[in-house]
């Protein structure tokens, strides 16, 4: 193979800088590295020629004397490729491993090779080959400064006593390369080139709904979305970013996670909507600007929380609700044993809408100066356009196809890199739990929604072994549920965190058992909106045999040798069970107790005052210490970065259950299956919910 044409372009010029399709020239290991192309080089001197595709490492080429076929695969930094001719009918064996940032071994036809990365990255290389015929004998040595845009290199030839040199100039999806000896080379590639040379422009994002947990192979998440952008802020080509907040879901605490985001970073953000709802216009107030449609209207109603109470319906039906709880403001039971809230729970309600709407007072105030918002919470139920820019809600009033025109608009584009990967570097384990906490892993395709099973307590144990793994994060954002799971999973992170760092970034809630499994976290981040505590417990029944007598005139007759065997049969509860049921969750309670104190080393005396099944808002919660620090799922992954500096961050998921039913029977069926109810509803009456 290629007798005729014998060239050294950059990426070539060593056994062991191969990548993409140049190393068909000189070792086809790397033709599954960097990028897949359509590659045309041609001689100035005598005419020869060489063309070929090669395709995510599998390669066709052809010259004057025939055609080659070659094939690469790489794994962790290793890479192995063949490649035969049909002429010459010989088979060739190449090999290419890279273990660090800035070294790489290559060989191919007793060939060996090294290069090194001297500032590692690839500004630089430096590479030398030896030839292995009985002893060795060096073969050449060479010298390439990358650019991205403009590469070129110097090589000399051992055995010839030859200098060499060439240049390359790259262009979006374009390689144009000369060298020395009149080789000339067009390369076409399929992904987009590194690029100094990028125009200044703006992305457009429609932000909409994100949510926490990780389903393989589903749509990004949330910490997908934001780190996504955090990686944007920080390209020089982009100017400035348009976010269309039109049909904008995220919570809370994601949202203010995004506006602290959009506020340290240095571009321009613009914030566009057809429609503005409080939480909308709270994100859009971190934007440099803000624009609404000519018919768009901006509303502060729905901040308010809404609960419905079940008493007089259950009397009414004959359904007895029997539950216990620990303590006073465990409040999940009420709605099944009263019909309006306990002073306790309207105690707690009140502290989180009102240490909510300070916090978004507080920035909203901060960023643009608006007279009278505690009135425009009031009283703005539908506030128009010309309304909105008066009142100086918004700077422009748009039509959005004809505002975009304004704006050097580029798609987003992926480019590749010529860097390295270093092979042995620690790991941060990256997982995400959302959702009730069940005993099952189930991801409904139509609501989207997940729950916390028993195969989180699977991959902790997983990550636990894994000793490449030096850290792990853990996003929770769950209102808790099944004592049992939530224990496992404490009980598994507990083990973890003796090995390993583990620290807990709170989504919107991570409150009763989702606040339990983060106990033995070395550190605790949430947001200042998250909800978290409820360290309590509570448990009952429904009793429907009187339901179905009264309703349906059914009788039922229980046939028994024990006289509390027919404990769960549908009938009501006697004071001895009851009592059992009361004292099986002051055990639960005691068992919650110790666990956090013992995780997050608090007397028991002290966790007691704070405890009483009390829901905590995360500026409170941090001034109680049963959170250690404000911040989102980016401050997290910094925090424990700055304790491993070369560690890459990988995303650990568990598998799931898929429930392909749209009133989510599966979930519903599981919590049931549970008989006694273990499960607190928070993620339902946040402001957002309403």
């Amino acid at each position: 193979m290629l007798n005729y044409l014998l060239v050294s372009f950059y990426f070539s010029r060593s056994v062991s800088t191969v990548g993409g399709t140049q190393s068909i020239f000189t070792n086809p290991a790397g033709l599954s590295n960097y990028y897949s192309s359509f590659i045309f080089s041609y001689s100035l001197k005598d005419s020869n020629y060489f063309y070929g595709l090669n395709l995510n490492g599998i390669g066709i080429f052809k010259d004057k004397i025939g055609s080659t076929f070659a094939f690469s695969t790489s794994f962790k930094g290793l890479s192995i490729g063949f490649d035969y001719n049909d002429i010459l009918r010989n088979l060739n064996f190449g090999l290419l491993y890279r273990p660090l940032s800035f070294l790489s071994f290559g060989y191919y036809k007793n060939i060996y090779s090294i290069t090194i990365r001297p500032l590692n990255r690839s500004l630089i290389e430096l590479s030398i080959d030896a030839y292995y015929k009985d002893t060795f004998n060096l073969k050449n040595a060479s010298i390439g400064i990358n650019l991205k845009n403009f590469l070129t290199f110097t090589k000399y030839e051992f055995d010839r006593k030859n200098y060499s040199f060439g240049i390359s100039l790259a262009l979006e999806n374009i390689l144009l390369s000369a060298k020395n000896d009149s080789n000339i080379l067009f390369e076409l590639a399929f992904e987009k080139l590194p690029n100094l040379l990028k125009t200044k422009h703006y992305m457009k994002i429609d932000v909409k709904n994100y949510k926490e947990d990780k389903v393989p192979y589903i749509t990004k998440n949330f910490y997908e979305f934001i780190s996504d952008l955090n990686e944007k802020v920080k390209d020089a080509s982009i100017k400035g970013f348009i976010l269309n907040l039109t049909d904008l879901n995220l919570n809370l605490a994601q949202i203010e996670e995004l506006r602290e985001l959009i506020e340290q970073s240095k571009k321009e953000f613009i914030c566009y909507a057809d429609y503005y709802d409080y939480k909308s216009y709270y994100l859009a107030t971190s934007c440099s600007k803000i624009l609404i449609n000519r018919n768009g209207i901006i509303t502060f109603s729905g901040f308010y929380m809404k609960r419905t109470y079940y008493k007089e319906l259950f009397d009414s039906l004959g359904i007895v609700p029997q539950f216990e709880h620990y303590e006073e403001y465990k409040s999940a039971i009420e709605p099944y044993v009263r019909n309006s809230a306990s002073e306790y729970d309207r105690e707690q309600r009140e502290r989180i809408l009102k240490i909510t709407y300070e916090k978004i007072k507080k920035d909203i105030l901060s960023s643009r100066k608006i007279e009278n918002l505690d009135s425009l919470f009031n009283y703005g139920i539908f506030i128009n356009s010309d309304l909105a820019k008066k009142l100086k809600l918004v700077d422009d009033i748009v039509y959005e196809n004809e505002f975009l025109k304004n704006y050097k608009i580029s798609k987003e584009k992926s480019y590749i890199s010529y860097e390295w990967e270093n092979q042995f570097r620690p790991k941060i384990a990256l997982v995400f739990l959302e959702g009730p906490i069940l005993d099952q892993d189930i991801y409904n395709v139509f609501n989207k929604s997940t729950t916390i099973g028993l195969n989180a307590v699977k991959l902790f144990e997983k990550i636990r072994n894994d000793k490449s793994i030096k850290a792990v994060v853990i996003r929770v954002s769950s209102p808790g549920g099944y004592a049992f799971t939530s224990d496992l999973i404490a009980n598994e992170i507990r083990k973890l965190s003796k090995d390993k760092l583990v620290v807990v970034s709170m989504g919107m809630v991570a409150a009763s058992g989702g606040y339990y499994i983060t106990a033995y976290a070395n550190k605790i981040f949430a947001d200042n909106l998250t909800i978290t505590g409820s360290i309590g417990i509570l448990g009952g029944i429904l009793a429907l045999d009187p339901f179905y007598k009264k309703k349906f005139h059914l009788n039922f007759d229980v046939f028994k040798i024990f006289e509390h065997s027919d404990v769960f049969s549908g009938r009501p509860l006697d004071s001895l069970e009851l009592n059992s049921l009361k004292e099986e969750l002051k055990y639960g309670y005691d068992r919650f107790l110790s666990v956090v104190s013992e995780g997050r080393k608090i007397s028991i005396d002290s966790l007691r005052k704070i405890a009483k099944g009390r829901v905590w808002i995360g500026k409170d919660a941090k001034e109680i210490g049963i959170i250690d620090t404000i911040g989102g799922i980016l401050s997290a992954i910094n925090y424990v970065k700055s304790k491993f500096k070369d560690a890459e961050i990988v995303i650990y998921t568990r598998k799931f259950n898929f429930d392909y039913n749209p009133l989510l029977f599966l979930i519903i069926f599981r919590m049931l299956k549970g008989k006694i109810l273990y499960y607190d509803d928070w993620l339902m009456t946040t402001p957002e919910q309403n």
